[in-house]
């Protein structure tokens, strides 16, 4: 699912670290779902996605329960829904706010683009086929909305945060990372295995992985550098 700040090119690299030790009777979790591009790639029975954005989680749950995607949408059509968004199912507002969005952000403008022969792409039946393949990895997964802070998140789950990074683009200015790491570490004291992406981590946490990677924003800001790192509590056998 495209969507802005995704991990799926990093999938193949990060999610046999995180379950390296992972119990299966146990859950895994992601409090910080986004589009789901880890969380289809990880093979366990038990799985919980949760955001903020319902409809984020709205699109992953109607397609883990069988929801046709569209192949074309209009930008008429992209710019009636982001005018009502309430008149519309949430899979659909879902799927014309993030994928058929420029960078996958929230109603970041239509996307358009030609291929390398000057042809215009389809871009919603692009998004389209990306979302058939995450399909099978959502199906019987629990989804939620609401904030991390208030997750009941079971003794000995392993949990991966891709949270808003500190000191980065404004779209989540409000966020709190110090009351994020705090509410991390209680997870570690309870038994949580728990991993987080970040740039950067508090004293404790250890990084387990690392790549230098320049990633998108949006049309005005361009591109930015950056070393994406997966951190995990000092004492983890990873």
């Amino acid at each position: 699912m495209r969507y802005m700040g995704s991990k799926a090119r990093h999938a193949k690299h990060i999610v046999p670290i995180i379950l390296d030790g992972h119990n299966e009777s146990n859950w895994y979790v992601e409090p910080f779902l986004g589009g789901g591009n880890m969380f289809s790639c990880v093979d366990v029975s038990l799985k919980w996605g949760n955001d903020t954005s319902y409809y984020a989680v709205s699109l992953l749950e109607a397609l883990s329960k069988g929801w046709g995607v569209p192949t074309s949408l209009s930008e008429k059509k992209y710019n009636l829904i982001k005018e009502d968004p309430e008149g519309y199912d949430p899979a659909l507002v879902g799927f014309a706010a993030y994928c058929c969005s420029y960078a996958g952000k929230f109603w970041g403008g239509y996307a358009r683009s030609n291929d390398s022969k000057g042809v215009e792409r389809n871009i919603p039946a692009e998004q389209a086929r990306n979302l058939e393949g995450q399909r099978s990895g959502l199906l019987g997964s629990e989804f939620t909305v609401g904030s991390y802070l208030d997750m009941e998140i079971p003794v000995g789950s392993t949990v991966y945060c891709d949270p808003p990074y500190a000191g980065t683009t404004g779209y989540h200015s409000s966020f709190d990372s110090q009351e994020f790491w705090d509410w991390c570490d209680r997870l570690v004291d309870k038994g949580c295995r728990v991993f987080v992406s970040e740039y950067e981590a508090p004293e404790c946490w250890t990084c387990v992985w690392e790549k230098h990677v320049t990633n998108s924003l949006t049309k005005d800001t361009g591109s930015k550098r950056g070393t994406e790192k997966l951190f995990t509590m000092v004492g983890f056998d990873v």
